[in-house]
């Protein structure tokens, strides 16, 4: 018989992913295609992932549109959620948020390079799909995160040591996610857009602000996320 005991085994530099489903998604996602078609019609839209898809400016945060503000303050809740669940005595008053999105429009053919949000000193992002064309059998327009560690080591069969993560995204969801994670989108293989709201959160420490004064004049909001 064996005299040794297996004592625990520790989970460590955990990546979480949340989860968020919009309740009755439907109108508020009609408001916001129709709100990205007057938006897109108005700009030529800006580079930086997208590969044949649009992308807008990032000032979502500012827009005055309904469907736009409807989906900022599920979008303040979700943050609000997930940072409970990460540090349930997180001192929401004594940091500052900042906010910033943007609008991306995939059709089909179109995709997103792989990247991540970490250089806008970003702690979380994250995405809400307003439309996912139907699942086909194919990888269209799935999201898969890359493994940020260097060279982990690779046990066969251990899921904690896998290189990558798909995501299928569905109508109606929003995920949040650290923003050193990079990741990417396949190609939209559907016969429809596909539509996506993108955000990043960083905040500051109140006490700190004065320090920071001139990253918050480039900041296209602050606001605040209540505990």
């Amino acid at each position: 018989m064996s005299k040794i005991a297996f004592s625990r085994m520790d989970a460590i530099f955990y990546s979480p992913v949340a989860f968020f489903e919009i309740a009755d998604s439907g109108t508020l996602n009609r408001q916001l295609l129709g709100e990205t078609a007057t938006i897109r019609a108005q700009s030529s839209g800006v580079m930086a992932s997208n590969r044949g898809g649009w992308q807008s400016k990032k000032d979502f945060f500012t827009r005055t549109e309904p469907g736009c503000a409807t989906l900022r303050k599920h979008i303040l809740e979700a943050v609000r959620m997930t940072i409970l669940q990460l540090a349930p005595n997180f001192d929401f008053n004594a940091v500052q948020f900042h906010f910033d999105g943007w609008i991306n429009v995939n059709p089909p053919g179109a995709f997103n390079a792989p990247h991540s949000h970490s250089g806008s000193n970003s702690r979380l992002s994250g995405t809400y799909y307003v439309n996912v064309p139907p699942e086909t059998p194919t990888q269209s327009g799935l999201f898969q995160f890359l493994d940020p560690r260097p060279y982990p080591a690779r046990i066969e069969g251990a899921s904690c040591f896998e290189d990558k993560y798909n995501i299928r995204p569905k109508t109606g969801m929003l995920t949040i996610f650290p923003s050193y994670l990079y990741h990417w989108v396949y190609p939209n293989q559907g016969d429809s857009d596909r539509v996506s709201v993108a955000f990043n959160m960083r905040y500051f420490n109140r006490a700190a602000m004065a320090v920071v004064k001139d990253v918050r004049s480039n900041s296209p909001i602050e606001t605040e996320v209540n505990g």
